[in-house]
């Protein structure tokens, strides 16, 4: 414990101030001293403390000369918690405030032979001044310097918060004996007016104003440090974009794009189909003329007369369709991208040469085990495998478009997958323009304009953490996110993640396996399919 001294030990009589202090000049006989002695120091607790710690006090009592007497009486010592240094520090002190809070007579130890020390205060802050009275007085022979002095009392205090005076790091503390009140008295008829201030140094608050770093004290040396917070701490959110979170970025900077939305429509069509129809229904009446026989002389007539009347109706039938389209649109706050990676990253982080960890098949497997691209199944990091992210990523910068754009598609699953979404990026700022490109890659007739618009744009992705649109302007995203760490998961602590696949990554770009295009068929192992593959499949339909 480390203590900052205000003044030097001092213990003079109203009587002694002149004749008791001129060393070398030869004493009057008839002169008289009482030269009570004290010391303040800081014995257990932090060098630097700060509000809500604990300091242990030592008050070692001592005698100078006493002339024309032989020892002093000590009858009470007392003990000013915090001084307001603007003004005389003495006994009594002004109080500074509930500045510092004595913490009970229970604390108290003595190494003065035969007595014990009481002072009925609370723990608390008030009064300011401590008295501490001995069961029995205690006699202190003449000349008794300190060090070691005769005795000594010590008691612990808290610190309850920071200076307010013009030394706002230091907290003044005075201990002495009253004249006025015959705290501590010599036997020659005097009396003491002995008193020490001393001052406990705190922690400085380390304020950097700024709210995406720590303020840290070394309460060992007193110095400050300001760490960064942890990733994803809130921050003040001010660009007023209602689609953006603001959140620390891990470095010390508040990044107001932390958080960014996906807003997903979804269209639900409802189809109601309603039939009439119209029974028909034929009604046949028959009416019989009954026969009349008319005879006369020479002639006989019959007739018979039949008439049929048949009503017919005709049969209708209507067929209704009415469809309902109902749209929704959902918001949902994504992570990223927080952390990007380049291609080359992942390329030669993809194997275990020198023991090193495989990150880029960590990462795959964080992803569930299979990642898709270009409508390529992606399983694993093996050499002349058509399932292969390093057939993927270790190809000729200069080759093919198609070649290249899956490349830069491999490269922002992967990041995706990172930043803790899916590897399709539909929870990243880059959703729509990955969606765009992988159909893009699967095209055998995109144009080239198209290849290379999506190459720029998922390279300023991967680069850069920017989010533009084929055919936009790279927009870098804050806070260089190719310089955050990867998530633990990922690089464990022990590991420290080299490069673990160049050789590796060499000797895939030297040979004739490529995930697309017609260097699949050249592969030697994996899934080889002529249309689009999926993860649960393990051979081609």
């Amino acid at each position: 414990m480390r203590c900052s001294w205000k003044s030097t030990a001092r213990g003079l009589s109203t009587a002694g101030v002149v004749l008791g202090l001129l060393g070398g000049v030869p004493s009057i006989a008839a002169a008289k001293t009482c030269n009570g002695l004290l010391t303040i120091d800081y014995v257990a607790g932090p060098n630097f403390p700060r509000p809500g710690d604990v300091v242990r006090v030592r008050l070692t009592l001592g005698t100078g000369s006493i002339q024309g007497g032989t020892k002093l009486t000590v009858n009470r010592l007392r003990f000013d918690l915090d001084c307001n240094s603007n003004f005389t520090l003495g006994i009594p002190c002004t109080d500074e405030g509930a500045i510092v809070e004595y913490e009970g007579d229970p604390t108290i130890t003595t190494t003065c032979a035969g007595v014990t020390w009481s002072s009925g205060h609370a723990v608390s802050s008030s009064p300011n001044e401590v008295v501490f009275t001995p069961s029995t007085p205690v006699m202190i022979p003449a000349g008794q310097s300190i060090p070691p002095g005769f005795c000594a009392l010590e008691f612990d205090v808290k610190v309850l918060s920071q200076s307010v005076d013009s030394t706002p790091d230091q907290i003044e503390e005075v201990t002495g004996y009253l004249a006025s009140q015959s705290d501590a008295s010599c036997d020659n008829g005097l009396t003491s007016s002995g008193q020490q201030s001393a001052s406990l140094p705190l922690c400085p608050t380390c304020d950097d104003n700024n709210e995406c770093t720590e303020n840290v004290c070394n309460q060992q040396d007193g110095t400050c440090t300001n760490p960064p917070k942890q990733d994803s701490t809130p921050c003040t959110d001010n660009d007023g974009d209602a689609c953006t979170t603001a959140g620390c970025d891990g470095n010390g900077t508040c990044d107001q794009r932390h958080m960014v939305c996906v807003t997903t429509t979804t269209t639900t069509t409802t189809t109601t189909t309603t039939t009439t129809t119209t029974t028909t229904t034929t009604t046949t009446v028959a009416t019989t003329t009954t026969t009349v026989a008319t005879t006369t002389t020479t002639v006989a007539t019959t007739t018979t007369t039949t008439v049929a009347t048949t009503t017919t109706s005709t049969a209708a039938t209507t067929s209704t369709t009415v469809t309902t389209t109902t749209t929704t649109s959902t918001t949902t706050p994504t992570n990223g991208p927080f952390v990007c990676r380049t291609p080359g990253f992942w390329a030669t982080h993809a194997g275990r040469e020198k023991g090193a960890p495989n990150l880029t098949q960590r990462v795959i497997d964080a992803a569930g085990g299979c990642i898709v691209i270009c409508g390529e199944k992606i399983q694993n990091t093996n050499l002349d495998n058509a399932n292969s992210a390093e057939e993927t990523l270790c190809v000729n910068i200069d080759g093919e478009s198609q070649l290249q754009l899956a490349r830069q598609l491999m490269a922002a699953a992967l990041n995706c997958v990172v930043n803790g979404g899916p590897s399709n990026c539909s929870a990243s700022g880059i959703a729509s323009t990955f969606s765009f490109c992988d159909g893009v890659c699967q095209n055998p007739g995109a144009t080239q304009t198209s290849l290379s618009q999506c190459i720029e744009a998922l390279d300023c992705f991967n680069n850069t953490g920017g989010t533009p649109a084929p055919g936009a302007s790279c927009n870098p995203g804050p806070g260089n996110c190719d310089n955050r760490d990867l998530p633990k998961s990922i690089c464990k602590a022990e590991d420290k993640c080299p490069a673990s696949s160049s050789k590796k990554c060499n000797d895939a770009n030297q040979n004739l396996c490529t995930v697309v295009g017609p260097g699949e068929a050249q592969c030697t192992s994996g899934l080889k399919c002529g249309g689009p593959e999926t993860c649960t499949e393990t051979t081609c339909p």
